[in-house]
């Protein structure tokens, strides 16, 4: 007999500069047939409860940088599996993600999630932080939604406690519906809706033994602080890795951005409107070295020494306009960085979810796009997870120069913490 699954899907962070991006109405029934819970000690939502005011709760300073190991060492990963091409990830899209499949998973599989999103701190602190930033990143620009959809013909074997849980702390409207073709144009229907159609086909396929589809959308919409206008949007030529040019539009400008250097790379950050977020470079001084292996070696310690090196020197940069997209399957990243049971049948832990054993995790996909222009920035990410039951310095004078004509990263970041919600490399130019 064919093993239960259940799909959690997540679809995060589409950044945008046209209207419309709201959550809008959530999509909620309250006539599901769900099952209750006896009471669970080990669940990971309730254990949190009891955290929020404790003594010895884990400082955020600890939890951020605990966060950022998981950061960087999903970057390195994806980076070394992007050789001679762009690459994008939102790590916070795979963190909502893991801690919604998380909040129902129990013992070793649950240890493994929050050992590796939260390396070395407390658990149950981890999982606050984690609902705490998703508040802290939303804002006029940036929405985040989230909905889970249950296949109506296994309503009574989720647990209502969980559903409770991410509706109240992910804000997320529940439902269920026919996992048939229809249901699967539904979701892929909410799926286009929330990315401004730049995503529109997440889900290819619903099975009659799906249990859930769990989804997380963010929506961003910001114009730079200081458009680019005039002679500030000139062509000029990119130089690719294999020695070759190419004339492409270029946006610069002088004495409005922050410095930041490392030992190795140099870079900028352009805010956008209102201050909350901005664009990021890092540039490697090396011209001769590959991006994606130059950041395959950014770790957390390095990126926060480039971070904390902000300066107001005089500085003149340029960057292209560009268009990237990207895929990638991440289960055998995840492994790789500790998350190991939730993806064994045998050893997979998710009892605080359903009254279906065994559940699994058997797929972990992750789609992004970003097209920055004169104007600002759009973009998207698309994250699905599946669970089944069985540029160089040179300086003259006072003033340095930050020229990406050449293969650079970049990440746009909340100020306020430091910490990428996007990450990637331009190898090549296109747009």
């Amino acid at each position: 007999m064919k093993a239960k699954k259940l799909i959690a899907c997540i679809l995060t962070s589409s950044l945008l500069l046209s209207t419309g991006t709201g959550c809008g109405k959530k999509n909620t029934s309250s006539s599901l047939k769900t099952v209750k819970q006896n009471h669970s000690e080990t669940a990971i939502f309730e254990l949190a409860q009891g955290r929020s005011g404790a003594a010895d709760k884990t400082s955020d300073e600890d939890l951020k940088k605990a966060y950022s190991e998981f950061v960087f060492g999903l970057i390195s990963r994806c980076a070394k599996s992007s050789k001679g091409s762009n690459f994008m990830i939102s790590p916070d899209s795979i963190l909502f993600l893991m801690e919604m499949v998380g909040a129902g998973a129990d013992g070793n599989t649950l240890n493994q999630i929050q050992g590796t999103l939260f390396p070395g701190v407390n658990k149950e602190d981890a999982f606050l932080y984690s609902v705490e930033r998703m508040k802290q990143l939303r804002s006029p620009q940036l929405s985040i939604c989230n909905s889970l959809w249950i296949n109506q013909n296994m309503e009574c074997s989720v647990y209502d406690n969980y559903l409770q849980y991410v509706k109240s702390k992910f804000d997320a409207g529940v439902d269920s519906l026919s996992f048939n073709k229809s249901g699967v144009d539904k979701i892929n229907s909410w799926v286009k809706e929330k990315t401004n159609g730049m995503i529109d086909n997440l889900i290819g396929e619903l099975s009659s033994d799906d249990l859930m589809v769990l989804i997380n959308a963010m929506a961003f919409e910001a114009d730079w602080e200081k458009k680019f206008q005039g002679a500030s949007i000139a062509e000029d030529y990119f130089y690719l890795p294999n020695g070759k040019s190419k004339k492409v539009t270029f946006l610069s400008g002088e004495n409005d951005v922050p410095y930041f250097h490392c030992e190795d790379a140099c870079g900028f950050y352009k805010t956008y409107k209102d201050g909350k977020y901005a664009f990021l470079t890092i540039l490697p001084d090396d011209k001769s070295i590959d991006i994606n292996e130059y950041v395959s070696s950014l770790t957390a310690e390095k990126y926060w020494r480039f971070w904390e090196s902000k300066d107001y020197p005089n500085v003149e940069y340029k960057f292209p306009q560009f268009t990237s997209e990207y895929d990638i399957s991440l289960p055998d990243i995840l492994k790789d960085m500790g998350i190991r049971d939730a993806f064994d049948p045998e050893s997979a832990n998710f009892k605080n979810m359903s009254d279906l054993s065994p559940l699994s995790v058997s797929a972990v996909k992750h789609k992004t796009y970003i097209e920055v222009t004169p104007k600002g920035t759009k973009a998207a990410a698309a994250s699905a997870a599946i669970v089944e039951h069985n540029g160089a310095i040179v300086m003259l004078g006072e003033t340095y120069h930050v020229i990406c004509d050449r293969p650079f990263a970049y990440a746009i970041v909340d100020i306020e913490t430091g910490l990428p919600i996007f990450f990637g490399t331009v190898e090549n130019v296109n747009g």
